[in-house]
């Protein structure tokens, strides 16, 4: 991309203000140096790292880490100073911030989620070793500590002793000079400040004297030894200490390839970081170049999004504007007042594409779509050349002929008042042309203008459209949205009047613009204020489908809520009720018992005397039947077919035979058969309603033969459980013990659910598989409570 034209559209400042979160000045300095890619294949990579860089700045936690100063100056093939101390220290901090980038890392999960940045991080190589040998050698000011080396720490040990010794000893021999004698050192060397007067200089060397000459430096000549030991021993580490760093400086150099590729590495991360924190801080996504189309949604001019995060109170209007494909329109001609947001427009544009193309982020909402263009030439602002002797014209004229040089469907051709700057007829003309010249070769253009030989091209030539910003014409100030397919009044002599311009002036110069061109502002005026109006309501209508669509989400969760309590409720009652007919069988069998043991020992009348009168107690409390008739009917109206009312049953059914002469009734509701007597059978009711009554009932011991064994074979769990559970009902009621439960073999299904279901039925006392002779694994013989 032109880079004039990047510069005209403020990439740099844009750029400029990214490096600032670049956490190295290396990386820093490589995104001042940050351009659009060339290559396809790059920047969809780096995209695809941006996206991935974003989402991992939205968590917790450090992901990558940078060194203290750039390692290209003290390594790199132009590096003229001699590693010391303190660069080995910088190359330290870039290994420690490997390590430090790939334990971030090492959590499986980041892997799986940010792949492409994964990628990266495991292409940085540690030179084995170098960073634990160089954090062994130095402290953090560069200083080779005691440990480099087991030579230097005896150098270094045995240097503070003879020092202590040496001063120890010095300090005894000066006090023989009085109170103001004291040891210190001359360059190198220990010695002891002592008075001048009546000093014997057969004691000493006399190294210096003070600025009085009232004091003398003296060296006692029984020191001389131990102090030349002392510069030994110090000369010594000194050597050792330079070897020491010569050896580390060799090693690093040695790996100064994988150390530059390293630092290359964490820089890249350290950019893609800055990157992230841009795009939090204005609200932007990486969007990938794609197709000839171009959509913004909601995007804003980086600096002023920048602006507003920093100061909420300083708006930003956003831009939803389209261009390209299904729309039919590849040039617009955007027109309306000065002042009113055109240029603003223009950059947005220009930097949305610019952006896009470097894999930098993009202030823009979800659903934006950039395209992919070869060229960006721009034509903004005053690009005048005193070198070239270009005058302002003559510049603008160079940049518009390299537009119609390049036009093509790949590029994008952004001009600001184009046909400006001379005479309004011919740059009316010349505009014109190049309009048309943008259009027939299919380029992305938009055009800024206040021709109005320009807005009515919008149906002339095809591929051209119209756009404007809106303006308020009750306070005469611009609104700064963008309005497809209007053109844009010029309100020139509105703003003047706004801008305090003489009232005079302003009413002659109405005097003089032609009625037809007072009429065409008239009628662009009352366009563009319909068009608002339209999309006003439009955007009502879409707030309330967006309302009543919220509403019946709501009211979806709601009954999804209702039918999830209704399905614990309907779970809990079933647990209730399991566990109230296991009880009522317990009873029920309680009661059998007693029965047939009161049945021996009590007079069979009487104890039918008792129950006639329960059952005439029973039927008094059970009280009238709502709806219908209490009164039992006659024999002879049980008539096969009748319809009629069981009441101790609470339910209606068919009769299927006259009465017998025991005056029992048999009859047939739905798939049920029902025996009944003749005083319990009243008139249907006339409603279909029954009412709510408790359900009442009789029983009677079968005289025909209870079977001792259930066979359960070929049915379903359900059916099967259900089956056993009246066989067990019936051999307790008929006061036996065993029972024969005939599961077969199979696969083990059915006898493992008859198997769980007899161990938690409350009569059951034990269980066991059959013998060979009784039916063997197939049958389970059960044993019953006593």
């Amino acid at each position: 991309m032109d880079q004039g034209s990047l510069d005209r559209i403020e990439f740099q400042q844009v750029v400029a203000a990214i490096a600032a979160h670049a956490r190295s000045e290396a990386g820093r300095m490589r995104l001042l140096a940050w351009r659009p890619f060339t290559e396809r294949g790059d920047r969809d990579r780096e995209i695809e790292r941006l996206r991935e860089a974003i989402r991992r700045a939205a968590e917790p936690g450090a992901w990558c880490s940078v060194g203290l100063t750039a390692l290209y100056p003290l390594i790199g093939p132009t590096a003229r100073e001699r590693l010391d101390g303190p660069a080995l220290v910088h190359v330290r901090s870039w290994l420690d911030a490997a390590a430090a980038t790939h334990a971030a890392w090492n959590e499986g999960s980041l892997a799986e989620r940010f792949p492409a940045l994964a990628s990266l991080v495991a292409t940085l190589r540690v030179p084995p070793g170098l960073g634990e040998r160089l954090a062994m050698a130095f402290d953090a000011d560069g200083h080779v500590v005691d440990g480099a080396s087991p030579a230097l720490k005896r150098l270094r040990a045995e240097g503070a002793e003879s020092a202590r010794r040496l001063e120890q000893q010095l300090e005894r021999w000066a006090r023989e000079f009085g109170a103001d004698a004291y040891v210190t050192r001359h360059g190198e060397r220990f010695v002891a400040m002592v008075p001048a007067d009546g000093f014997p200089r057969r004691r000493g060397i006399v190294h210096d004297s003070s600025h009085s000459g009232r004091s003398l430096l003296v060296e006692p000549f029984e020191s001389c030894v131990a102090n030349n030991r002392l510069i030994e021993v110090r000369a010594a580490a000194a050597d050792e200490e330079r070897r020491i760093v010569a050896e580390l400086a060799a090693a690093v150099l040695a790996a100064a390839d994988d150390l530059l590729a390293l630092e290359a590495t964490l820089v890249h991360l350290d950019t893609l970081f800055a990157r992230a924190e841009w795009a939090r801080e204005v609200d932007g996504r990486a969007l990938a170049p794609s197709g000839e189309r171009l959509k913004l949604v909601e995007a804003r001019h980086p600096l002023l999004a920048l602006k507003h995060h920093r100061d909420p109170a300083k708006a930003v209007v956003p831009l939803d504007l389209e261009l390209g494909g299904r729309s039919g329109g590849r040039v617009l001609l955007v027109s309306g007042p000065n002042m009113g947001g055109k240029t603003v427009l223009l950059k947005t544009v220009g930097l949305t594409v610019a952006l896009s193309h470097a894999a930098l982020p993009v202030p823009a909402a979800e659903g934006s779509l950039v395209p992919e263009v070869g060229s960006l030439l721009v034509d903004l602002g005053d690009p005048q050349s005193l070198e070239q002797g270009l005058s302002t014209f003559a510049a603008h004229l160079a940049v518009l002929a390299r537009m119609a040089e390049i036009a093509a469907p790949d590029a994008l051709l952004l001009c600001d008042e184009l046909g400006a700057g001379t005479d309004p007829e011919e740059g009316a003309a010349l505009a014109r042309a190049l309009v048309e010249h943008f259009a027939r070769r299919q380029a992305l253009g938009i055009v800024t203008t206040h021709l109005g030989i320009l807005k009515r091209m919008s149906g002339e030539v095809e591929g051209v459209v119209n756009g404007s910003l809106e303006f308020d014409p009750d306070t005469l100030e611009p609104r700064y949205r963008f309005l497809g397919g209007v053109p844009g009044a010029s309100h020139a002599l509105s703003v003047a009047e706004r801008l305090g311009f003489p009232a005079a002036l302003l009413e002659r110069a109405r005097t003089l613009t032609p009625e037809s061109a007072r009429a065409l502002e008239r009628l662009t005026a009352e366009l563009g204020d319909a068009v608002r109006r339209a999309r006003a309501e439009s955007a009502s209508l879409g707030e309330a489908r967006q309302a009543a669509a919220a509403e019946a989400e709501r009211h979806a969760a709601a009954v999804e809520e209702s039918r999830r309590e209704l399905a614990v409720e309907r779970r809990r009652l079933t647990r209730e009720s399991e566990a109230l007919l296991a009880r009522c069988r317990e009873l029920w069998q309680v009661i059998q018992r007693e029965a047939r043991r009161d049945a021996r020992t009590r007079d069979p009348g009487s104890m039918k005397a008792e129950l006639s009168e329960t059952q005439r107690a029973l039927e008094a409390l059970a009280g009238p039947e709502p709806g219908g008739s209490t009164a039992p009917l006659a024999s002879d109206q049980l008539i096969p077919g009748l319809r009629v009312r069981v009441m101790d049953l609470d339910l209606e059914a068919d009769v299927v035979s006259a009465p017998d002469a025991e005056g029992r009734v048999r009859l047939k509701r739905g798939g049920w058969s029902i025996e009944s007597r003749v005083g319990r059978l009243a008139a249907a009711r006339d409603s279909a309603a029954p009412a709510a009554r408790p359900i009442q009932g009789s029983w009677a011991l079968s005289e025909e033969s209870v079977p001792l064994e259930v066979d359960v074979r070929g049915l379903d769990v359900g059916d099967a459980l259900a089956a056993l559970d009246g066989g067990l009902d019936r051999v307790v009621m008929a006061g036996m013990r065993e029972l024969r439960v005939i599961h077969g073999v199979g696969r083990g299904v059915l006898r493992a659910a008859v198997e769980r279901h007899l161990r938690q039925h409350p009569q059951v006392e034990e269980q066991r598989l059959a013998h060979v002779g009784e039916g063997g694994r197939g049958v389970t013989v059960v044993r019953l409570r006593a």
